[in-house]
Parts: structure tokens; C-alpha cells; sequence
């Protein structure tokens, strides 16, 4: 298909001048008795028009004024204009056939770029035999044209209206030329022939130059063209022209030819049909550049939908007078409102903020944007602060702003972080502080506990202060097993992984378990689901976790019994990652509410003589190993959850 992109740059709308004359231009118009029009000299712009000249076209006066002259009267060209003799055009008529008239124009100078009148005379009947031309068909392909205007496919349409202006002109030869918009050339784009393709596909852009008025050539005349060249060669008896597009803005060609002689009136014909043709292809290059434009405009306007529906930053659009347009479900998120409850509401009551903020938005209104007013609060709409950076920019039509755009970014989580990662340093710093006041304190306790055990040595065995000794000779073991639990938990600790069985460490260990089992009346339960994976992980930092979780649970049902039940098995929650999972249950008393949530912290415990330090341990390895540790504790029973990653054959 041909490409007519091209054309809209060929084309300009002329700009309209002011009426001249006013009352004075009317009533000398009425005094002429012959129909006749004031037309523009400089863009050809019907400007005043007499009751005569509407009797005979028939058109309203709202379908002429600042019409061109053209759309009425065919056959006459910029020379025609400032010619003073009389001249036959083709008056077109509303709801009737064309007529031939007489043309007379005037030049008529006002002082700025002057005016034509035009007198229009019908001429005396015609008694010849020379056929006239046959306007119902001309009005024919007219009205193709108008009711193609609209449909879809150009060329098709074109070879249409082609086939019909042929059989108009009684020409078995006609086609459609185009310019080259990428060189110096013609291009055909439709013809209808009945002796197939005769025509080239492609002319000289010279061609066009010389063939810049309606013309018709015949055998005898000079050839100008390669146009005529080709006639010459077939035997052609004429060859009319008819360029395409305004004076100066030629796009095309309309070529006929046939091997018998043409009619009188084909030069009318060709003046005709090459006028309704450009303004059609003009037509469909206007409809085409505006659907085009259209749909940029949409596609802009779905893009810019999409952003800011998908944006994490609020957006808010704010009229002039700082009312709220639109704003985004980031900032109905952010704020708490719904986007019709804040349309037309000034910015002050949704935006409620900092002090600083109102003059940025007022800034924005003179076309000055504010990149960063700093690290604000603002309330939602409940009355809950939160950190927020704004940003305001101005929307400009020129030196006129239309549109203020807010954007609100919500940067409580990176408060958070930053509050988080603060926390994180402090705590690493403490934790070095610690591993060394508990080296150093160790050897301190050791020298106590030596000194208290040599002191109870020189005492005799039923002397009154052998029970004080004893009490702190236990405090001093307690403290030291403290501070060895301190040092395990601020150490960094090198694991070694590998694949290990973990429903045989868990045998072995509740194996090793027994006796304290039978000596606090508690019953211990196993159970290993089918087809357990083995996991990745080391085998040390196992037992020290399930060590743990067992002690605890032993110390929880020491006073009544009770049962310590312990499953292993297979966990598909993870596409192509497999895992194992391990429950460690008692019926013991329960963890308290209040420190059910702070359990895996330091120092946090049940146990009166206890560190706090033993869960906090394991989570710890069980987060190195890449898995999780979960509680689930009520009275009569507690529950813990271990979730490890299954050895893949792979060493990670």
C-alpha cells in the first residue's frame, strides 16, 4: 500500500483576514444586477457575496463565506484572478447541475493586501451541436468522492472513483501519480487501463514542474514530458494532464489518454476532476494525520495512566487555584482518602503537613518548582504522622501554568531501616563489649571459686560457714556458665556443613536423654515420617539446637511429668527446593503471654536459675543455616517448629 503520510506537510491552512468594507462593500455588491463575489487576493477566501450570486448557486450563505473561491467555480488559476477580460469557468451549483459563466474580474486595493471582485454572466444559449460537458456524471464522481471520503481503503477507494472518471471522460487510460517524499521522482499508485500497465512507474520530478497546469497534449505538439513520449509511442491521439495539490504544493498527477480524439469539453473535465481529487486526498491526509494523532493522545494518555496507577510515589494534580484534580491510588494509600472524596477540595485540607509546604505549592503556581522541601510529616487522615518527601512541580501551556503536580514519596520504611540498622551497629558494638567484659570477668569468678574451695578445705566439715561457702561457690559456677553462654552467643561461629541424617542425630540424642527422662517421670515419643531427605547442615551446631529445645522442654514438665514428643518428616512448600521439618512438643505449663513474642531474645527466660541466652543461640544457627524457627505455646503444652533446607547434592 502507498504511503500518503508525506502529504500533510505539503499542506497549509490559510489564515482568514479581517472582513473589509463592513455596510459599504454590501450595498455596492447589491448595486450590481450579475451575481458577484469580493474575493481575498491573498488566500482566495470568499469574503462578501450578493443576493444574486446565492440565487443562482443555490448556496446558503454560511456555506461560501470564507470558503475559497475554488469550492464554487472550477477553471481558474492565480492569473486568471488579476485578468481584466472575461474568461468561461464552471459555476457549481447546490442541488444542481454546474453551468458554464463568463468570469470578469477587478482588482480592488484597500491599503493592505487587496481584493478581487469577480462578476459572474451567464452566456446566451448554446445552439450548437458541440456536446457540452455531461455535468450529472461529473456530480456523479463528485458525490463518490464525498461518500468515500470515509471508508478504509485509500487506493481502493482512488481505483474506484479511477474507473468512474474514466467512463465519464470515455478514456480506456487513466492513472494516478504521487511525489517521491525520498527522491526526485513521481511515483504511480493507481491506474486503469484496458490494455494493462502503460504507463511507467515512475516519471521525473520535471515532469511535474512542466506539467504544473492542466494541460492536453496531442499528436503534433511538442513533447515536454516523458508522459508524452509515451503517447507518441503508443499512437495516443491526446494525453491530458491535471496536477494535484494547491499552486506551489504539488503532490500528484492525473493522467488520461486515449487513441481517439477527446471531447471539447475535457480540459473542464480534467480542471474538475483533478480539483475534487486533491481536496479528497487532502481530505483523507487530514483524517489520517488527526486518527494518528488521536492515538498518540491515547497511547500517552494509557501510559501516563498506567505510571501513575503502578507508581509507589503519591501523585496529586492541583489545579491554579490549588484544588485537587486526580491523585493516584499511591496517594489514597498514603493518605487515607478516596479520589472523589477529595476532588475540588483545596490542597490544605488533605496535605497537612509542615509549614513550608503551602509555599512550595504557591511557588509552583508562578512556575517555580520545589525538588525537596525536606524530610516532612504529613497526617493521614486519621490523624497518623508519617515521614514523607514532597516534591512540587509546575505544568506550563507557554508562560501559563495549568496544572501543579504534588509527589508525595512515603519513606517510613527507610526510617525504619535506617532506626533498624542503627540498632544493628549498637548492638554489634555491645556485643564486642560484652565478649570481652566476659573474658575478662571468667578469670576473676575462677580465682573466687578457687580461693572459696581452698578456704572450705581449712574449715572443718561441721563448721557453721561450710553452707555459705557452698552458696558461693554455686554462685560463682553460675556466673562463670553465664559468661560462657555470653561468649558462645557474641562469638562468630564457623559452620561446617555436609549431608547428615538428622532422624538418627535425633535417635541418638533422645537415646542419650533417657535417664533424666525416667528420673522426672517423662515419656518421650519418635516419630520419623517415610521418605525424609537428608539435610544440609552441621552436625555439631544440630545437637546444640535440639539439645536445647529438649532441656527446655524437660524443665518445663520436671515437676508433674509428662510427654515429650519429637517428628520428623518431608516439607513441599518451595517449588523444586525440599525441605525438613522437626517438632519439638510438651505438655508442660506453656510459655506466659508476655514474653511469649520475645522469646528468641537475650536474656529473655522461664527458668529462675537460667541465662535467657539458649533460644536466642538457636535461632541464631537456625537462621544460619538458612531456616526458621517457630513457637506455638498455650497452657498445657508448647510447640516448637525447625525448618531446614534438604541436602540437593549440591554443596552450597
Amino acid at each position: 500500500m502507498v504511503d500518503f503520510g508525506w502529504f500533510h506537510k505539503m499542506f497549509r491552512i490559510p489564515w482568514q483576514n479581517d472582513l473589509p468594507g463592513g455596510n459599504e462593500f454590501n450595498t455596492v455588491l447589491e448595486l450590481i444586477d450579475k451575481p458577484a463575489l469580493l474575493v481575498s487576493k491573498k488566500d482566495g477566501l470568499i469574503y462578501r457575496y450578493n443576493q444574486a450570486f446565492l440565487k443562482l448557486s443555490k448556496f446558503e450563505a454560511n456555506e461560501v463565506a470564507r470558503e475559497k473561491v475554488t469550492k464554487v467555480i472550477t477553471g481558474i488559476s492565480d492569473e486568471d484572478y488579476a485578468a481584466a477580460n472575461e474568461k468561461d469557468v464552471i459555476l457549481l451549483r447546490q442541488g444542481q447541475e454546474a453551468c458554464k459563466v463568463k468570469l470578469t474580474s477587478r482588482e480592488i486595493k484597500d491599503g493592505r493586501s487587496g481584493f478581487y471582485l469577480f462578476i459572474l454572466t451567464l452566456p446566451p444559449p448554446n445552439n450548437s451541436s458541440e456536446p457540452e460537458l455531461p455535468m450529472e456524471k461529473v456530480t456523479q464522481v463528485i458525490d463518490l468522492l464525498d461518500e468515500a471520503a470515509m471508508e478504509g481503503n485509500f487506493i481502493e477507494v482512488l481505483h474506484k472513483v479511477g474507473v468512474k472518471m474514466a467512463e465519464v471522460l470515455d478514456a480506456p487510460f487513466l492513472c494516478l501519480y504521487q511525489a517521491d517524499p525520498e527522491k526526485p521522482r513521481l511515483t504511480k499508485f493507481m491506474e486503469c487501463s484496458s490494455e494493462g500497465e502503460i504507463f511507467p512507474d515512475h516519471i521525473s520530478s520535471v515532469s511535474l514542474a512542466r506539467l504544473a497546469r492542466v494541460g492536453l497534449w496531442q499528436p503534433g505538439k511538442r513533447l515536454i514530458s516523458d508522459l508524452h513520449q509515451i503517447g507518441h509511442e503508443f499512437g495516443f491521439q491526446y494525453i491530458g494532464t491535471a496536477p494535484l495539490g494547491q499552486p506551489g504544493q504539488l503532490f500528484g498527477l492525473l493522467v488520461v489518454a486515449d487513441r481517439k480524439k477527446p471531447a471539447a469539453w475535457i480540459m473542464d473535465a480534467l480542471n474538475l476532476f483533478g480539483i475534487e481529487i486533491s481536496r479528497f486526498i487532502e481530505h483523507h491526509v487530514l483524517v489520517e494525520n488527526l486518527r494518528c494523532d488521536l492515538l498518540a493522545l491515547n497511547q500517552s494518555l494509557e501510559t501516563f495512566r498506567v505510571i501513575t496507577e503502578n507508581a509507589q510515589e503519591g501523585i496529586l494534580i492541583l489545579n491554579p487555584a490549588m484544588e485537587i484534580t486526580a491523585m493516584n491510588p499511591a496517594a489514597e494509600w498514603m493518605l487515607g482518602y478516596a479520589e472523589w472524596e477529595v476532588k475540588s477540595q483545596k490542597a490544605d485540607t488533605v496535605l497537612i503537613g509542615p509549614d513550608s509546604l503551602i509555599p512550595a505549592l504557591e511557588a509552583a503556581a508562578r512556575g517555580i518548582p520545589t525538588h525537596n522541601i525536606g524530610n516532612v510529616s504529613l497526617h493521614r487522615r486519621h490523624g497518623q504522622l508519617f515521614p514523607a518527601h514532597i516534591q512540587t512541580i509546575p505544568v506550563s501551556d507557554g508562560d501559563q501554568v495549568v496544572a501543579l503536580v504534588v509527589l508525595v514519596t512515603d519513606i517510613s520504611e527507610n526510617e525504619e531501616i535506617r532506626i533498624r540498622s542503627q540498632q544493628l551497629e549498637q548492638r554489634a558494638i555491645l556485643g564486642e563489649v560484652t565478649a570481652v567484659f566476659a573474658h575478662e570477668v571468667r578469670n576473676p569468678i575462677n580465682n573466687i571459686y578457687t580461693g572459696l574451695q581452698l578456704l572450705s578445705a581449712t574449715l572443718p566439715a561441721d563448721d557453721p560457714h561450710q553452707d555459705h561457702l557452698t552458696r558461693l561457690q554455686n554462685d560463682c559456677v553460675r556466673l562463670n556458665h553465664l559468661m560462657e553462654s555470653v561468649l558462645n552467643f557474641s562469638r562468630n561461629t564457623q559452620y561446617r556443613f555436609e549431608a547428615i541424617d538428622l532422624a538418627l542425630l535425633l535417635k541418638r540424642l533422645l537415646e542419650r536423654w533417657h535417664p533424666r527422662f525416667s528420673k522426672v517421670n517423662i515419656h518421650p515419643f519418635f516419630h520419623v515420617e517415610n521418605n525424609t531427605p537428608l539435610v544440609y547442615a552441621d552436625p555439631r551446631a544440630m545437637e546444640q539446637v535440639f539439645t536445647n529445645l529438649i532441656s527446655n522442654a524437660t524443665d518445663a514438665m520436671s515437676k508433674n511429668g509428662g510427654n515429650l514428643a519429637v517428628r520428623i518428616g518431608p516439607k513441599n512448600v518451595l517449588p523444586n527446593r525440599p525441605q525438613v521439618v522437626v517438632t519439638v512438643s510438651d505438655d508442660g505449663p506453656g510459655i506466659p503471654d508476655e514474653i511469649r513474642d520475645r522469646i528468641f531474645e537475650p536474656f529473655v527466660t522461664t527458668k529462675s536459675n537460667g541465662t535467657g541466652l539458649g533460644l536466642a543461640i538457636t535461632k541464631r544457627i537456625i537462621t544460619a543455616h538458612h531456616g526458621s524457627i517457630q513457637v506455638s505455646s498455650f497452657p498445657g503444652g508448647t510447640m516448637f517448629e525447625v525448618t531446614l533446607l534438604a541436602y540437593n547434592g549440591e554443596e552450597s
